[in-house]
């Protein structure tokens, strides 16, 4: 992609994979904004010398799809966007297969605002759209074969950019399993071995958590 100018049980076995169109709503809107600011603040540190060359006209960007795939990413997308006050109208909603070329959305701002944060958002798009792409192939693949089971992520990702991949999971159909270390209790042969043996492991484990561990 590019910018050119009542509770109840539920059986899941057969249920849609495809994400729902609120996904958004599992992301914490502080958290999301402390993200954005920071990659921002990583791409320009210093002095933004190419906004001091084109200004602050308005202006209009057009967001296009060059490669098909699940749209994934609006949230971050947007949020970059907005953090340097300007707007974004989607024209395509997120965990919707699109297919080049195609236009997806447009961003309206100040120019030097618009190229500020044309990367960062970008790179959250586009990443974001591979790893939800991949998740639906896996995903519809468990379907058609009628694996019952659960595909799930692990936390084999991008140091910093842990939210944007696992909410790229979600879009995709998939489960993102422990997002952290504390999101769970998960004992493997490094933990056994290092302690001494299993037994040790568990009694310690027990001692502190008791028998919910």
């Amino acid at each position: 992609m590019s910018l050119a100018g009542a509770s109840r049980q539920l059986d899941t076995r057969n249920a849609d994979r495809s994400a729902p169109k609120d996904l958004a709503h599992v992301l914490h809107p502080l958290r999301v904004q402390e993200a954005v600011r920071s990659w921002l603040l990583e791409d320009t540190p210093g002095f933004d010398y190419g906004g001091f060359v084109v200004g602050e006209n308005i202006a209009t960007a057009v967001l296009l799809c060059k490669g098909e795939g699940i749209l994934a990413g609006v949230p971050f997308f947007t949020a970059v966007f907005s953090e340097l006050g300007c707007t974004v109208e989607w024209l395509r909603h997120e965990g919707d297969f699109v297919k080049p070329v195609s236009k997806v959305a447009y961003v309206r701002g100040k120019t030097r605002h618009i190229l500020l944060g044309e990367r960062v958002a970008l790179n959250c798009l586009t990443r974001a759209s591979g790893i939800a792409t991949y998740a639906h192939r896996l995903s519809q693949a468990a379907s058609q074969n009628r694996w019952h089971g659960e595909i799930a992520g692990t936390r084999k990702t991008t140091p910093g950019f842990r939210i944007v991949e696992k909410y790229s999971l979600l879009v995709g159909g998939i489960s993102t399993h422990r997002n952290d270390l504390s999101s769970m209790i998960m004992l493997k042969d490094n933990h056994i071995w290092a302690a001494g043996n299993i037994a040790k492991v568990c009694y310690s484990i027990q001692w502190y958590w008791g028998n919910n561990a």
